[in-house]
């Protein structure tokens, strides 16, 4: 199996048990974890909340890797030593430094179609912009939501969805892609290029946000698949 880092935050973090549980679930064993403080303090903050939040006990994420057998270390990244043959996967992390990036093999699972949606709240302007629903994984590169593509999908998206149904198969997605990369980065990457077009998204405005029920139910009307 290969040998895998995982970069996130030292604090409890929903994607990062999701993430940790399904790679010792698929039997990765030789795992460290990095734990980046994030320095990142929100000025805008949704009206509606899409991302699943951590409704049951979640253990701090140093018990989580004692539990799961994964070594921890919590720090800045200047002062860790992450071996190059480790495949580097983004659990959660704030902007990373070139020479980081330049150094090793890095996958992010993007929760939006690349490049229609980049940046924040992919999920949402997918549907305010009528473009496709889905996720991305994708080796890091220097500009946002960019790099080698490895592997895109649409979501399905069905009559009898609800805005936070469609919204929770975009994240079970996301983290289920992001440890299947792992065997799939040997594969030819598919080309992409981002026009200018196809611009990075920042954080959607409430003025938007406040109708987003009312644009889903469009959305599903024009696009959503029939169930068999």
């Amino acid at each position: 199996m290969k040998k895998i880092a995982v970069l996130t935050y030292p604090v409890k973090h929903r994607k990062t048990y999701d993430v940790l549980s399904l790679l010792r679930a698929n039997g990765y064993t030789d795992v460290n974890v990095y734990a980046i403080p994030f320095r990142y303090h929100k000025t805008k903050f949704p009206m509606i909340q899409h991302r699943p939040e951590m409704n049951f006990q979640i253990p701090e994420i140093y018990d989580l890797c004692s539990n799961l057998g994964y070594r921890y270390e919590s720090g800045e990244l200047e002062s860790i030593n992450i071996d190059e043959e480790r495949i580097v996967l983004i659990a959660g992390v704030g902007i990373l430094p070139k020479e980081f990036i330049d150094r090793h093999i890095i996958i992010n699972s993007h929760p939006g179609y690349i490049p229609n949606c980049r940046g924040l709240d992919a999920f949402k302007w997918a549907i305010a912009e009528k473009q496709p629903i889905g996720v991305t994984t994708h080796l890091l590169g220097e500009e946002i939501d960019a790099g080698k593509i490895i592997e895109r999908k649409i979501i399905d998206i069905y009559q009898t969805d609800t805005f936070h149904s469609a919204a929770q198969r975009v994240y079970e997605n996301e983290v289920s892609m992001l440890i299947e990369a792992i065997e799939k980065i040997d594969n030819v990457y598919l080309e992409t290029a981002y026009p200018e077009n196809y611009k990075i998204h920042k954080r959607m405005p409430q003025e938007i946000e406040k109708n987003l029920f009312k644009m889903f139910e469009q959305y599903k009307n024009n696009y959503a698949q029939e169930i068999n």
